[in-house]
């Protein structure tokens, strides 16, 4: 289940949680929440980042194969050979 974020609308009104914000685990299919579980007051999701694998050099052979990849390579004649 991911973790969304939420904000008052209005800082000034609301409770502590909700003042500072507050983290929340919701199944994706349920709608956002519009309103404090505490108080009742109206709050907003937050966007928050997320975080993305980088590669930094290209995948050799060996690795792609430890994978579990299948390695092709294109002869003249036009057919694959498997590496």
């Amino acid at each position: 289940m991911p973790t969304y974020s939420y904000i008052a609308e209005n800082p000034e009104e609301g409770c502590p949680s909700c003042k500072r914000g507050f983290d929340l685990r919701r199944p994706m299919d349920r709608a956002p929440l519009t309103h404090c579980p505490l108080c009742r007051k109206p709050v907003k999701k937050l966007v928050s980042g997320f975080s993305t694998p980088k590669i930094t050099k290209p995948l050799s052979i060996s690795d792609a194969k430890k994978a579990g990849f299948t390695i092709l390579e294109k002869r003249c004649d036009g057919n694959y050979e498997r590496l």
